[in-house]
């Protein structure tokens, strides 16, 4: 499979991962909607991460070193913090004194999902910033 294939399937699936979350935010599932969240912006980054390396993405699940592969500290590092607390806070018990599911609240659910999108929306631009790139590169030559 080439790699533009490999990255739209990245891409694909952490779209359906943020589609997933509002749904679960819309059933009053918090913390699979923050799950989802989270796993949303995992995969975008990781389609990122392949774009800008050509290489498979890293089999890590801790959204600041992703950032920091693909060099989008400055940009992402204060939308990334909550959603990487909650991801292991909510899916392992021992991580807190309540069931962790019980942990998450309706306004937490809806920041996380503000935060997944407004770093989808900027990974995404930056994608397709790059495909355009490319596209008038090879015009050119």
């Amino acid at each position: 499979m080439n790699l533009e294939k490999r990255i739209d399937i990245w891409i694909q699936q952490a779209a359906h991962d943020l589609e997933a979350a509002e749904k679960n935010l819309n059933m009053a599932i918090y913390d699979y909607c923050l799950i989802g969240c989270e796993q949303a912006v995992e995969k975008i980054l990781k389609a990122f991460y392949l774009k800008i390396t050509g290489k498979e993405p890293p089999h890590i699940h801790v959204l600041e070193e992703l950032v920091e592969k693909v060099g989008l500290q400055n940009e992402l590092a204060e939308l990334i913090v909550e959603l990487d607390d909650y991801y292991f806070l909510i899916r392992y018990p021992g991580f807190g004194n309540e069931v962790p599911y019980q942990q998450c609240s309706e306004e937490d659910a809806k920041s996380g999902l503000e935060k997944a999108k407004k770093i989808f929306n900027i990974v995404q631009q930056k994608l397709i910033a790059m495909e355009r790139e490319e596209w008038n590169e090879q015009k050119e030559s």
